[in-house]
């Protein structure tokens, strides 16, 4: 099962340098092996048994929300696109206004895309535990970004989102229980989508809930091989996907941290995505490991929203270690929040 997300023209935001080839130059549409078609019960017997792995998990080693098609509107609003209520007004530079989106797993309509978190169905780090850690980073990218299955993204509210986690079945079901057969048929798709496999407790929990669903075919395109996409042309990538808070006249932090090598790049690019009322309010400042910093955006300008690329200059710096993005709001007024940032060194 596939869905076709909406492609939309990109121009520049005015002001702002152009960058993140490293992030954006390739495709996110793994290679099917194979078309299956089973009742519920079946795939959930069929997937493998096996005790999760946890050691050497991070969100890093899943690259994600990039803009595979170079539209302007990487995959978190890609996913919010496509599966809004009441479609939102989108602009060249991919700012959403207005729009209704519905949360199936708390039956709650929202009103704002800031009110959305895109939910990898199964989580990066559950999938990590569940074969994940033996895949390439081609085949992690592919899966963090996976359009080509409606069942592997999708929008909830924040609190939801929040509440799952990274757990499975087992532990976590949507409070709106109308809809735990869709829940369950979905975890079971997307893990035999991706060949994923499911830990005792996690098997008991789905063969159980599933007795009380309708014993309906799943129908999936199973995923081949390490991944179909290139490496990006500067390996030395690192994102931050959680949201933060940007407090009404206050400082929000977000950190990543790099272990590469050698010295960072004349050319480095910081790419964040905030969501504000004004953006004229904010500063947005880059902290390197030693503890020097740039200034990337300065208070006073116009307009709402920042989802831009800073190029900046960071030859004189060592590429390892903890950097650190500092968003600050200068005005009393409206808060905010820094939905993720990336650095590209």
């Amino acid at each position: 099962m596939s869905r076709s997300r909406s492609l939309l023209s990109f121009s520049a935001i005015t002001g702002l340098v152009a960058g993140t080839a490293a992030i954006i130059g390739f495709s996110a549409t793994p290679a099917s092996a194979e078309t299956i078609t089973v009742p519920l019960r079946t795939a959930i017997t069929n997937l493998t048994v096996a005790d999760e792995q946890r050691d050497g998990y991070s969100r890093d080693l899943f690259p994600h929300w990039i803009d595979a098609d170079k539209d302007g509107c990487n995959t978190r609003y890609e996913v919010l696109i496509e599966e809004a209520t009441k479609a939102p007004s989108v602009s060249d530079d991919c700012k959403l206004t207005g729009g209704e989106w519905y949360s199936y797993f708390d039956d709650k309509t929202v009103t704002s895309a800031s009110g959305i978190s895109i939910d990898h169905f199964v989580p990066l780090a559950e999938a990590w535990d569940s074969g994940a850690s033996d895949w390439t980073t081609d085949k992690r990218r592919d899966f963090a970004n996976d359009l080509d299955d409606e069942r592997a993204l999708i929008g909830v509210t924040t609190s939801s989102n929040s509440s799952k986690g990274d757990r499975d079945p087992a532990e976590w079901l949507p409070t709106n229980t109308s809809q735990t057969c869709r829940y369950v048929t979905d975890w079971v798709a997307v893990k035999t989508r991706w060949s994923l496999s499911i830990d005792p407790a996690e098997k008991t929990a789905l063969t159980d809930l599933a007795a009380d669903c309708p014993n309906e075919n799943i129908t999936v395109d199973v995923v081949d091989g390490s991944g179909n996409t290139p490496p990006p042309t500067d390996d030395c990538v690192f994102d931050n996907t959680t949201a933060v808070t940007i407090p009404d006249n206050e400082i929000a932090r977000s950190e990543v941290t790099s272990s590469c090598t050698g010295d960072a790049s004349a050319t480095s690019t910081v790419t964040v995505d905030i969501t504000h009322p004004d953006r004229g309010e904010l500063s947005i400042w880059l902290y390197a490991p030693d503890g020097s910093y740039f200034i990337l955006k300065s208070t006073g300008d116009s307009g709402a929203d920042i989802r831009a690329d800073f190029e900046v200059d960071l030859s004189g710096e060592s590429q390892d270690g903890t950097w650190t993005l500092s968003v600050k709001d200068y005005a009393t007024g409206g808060t905010g929040t820094l939905n993720s940032w990336t650095i590209s060194l």
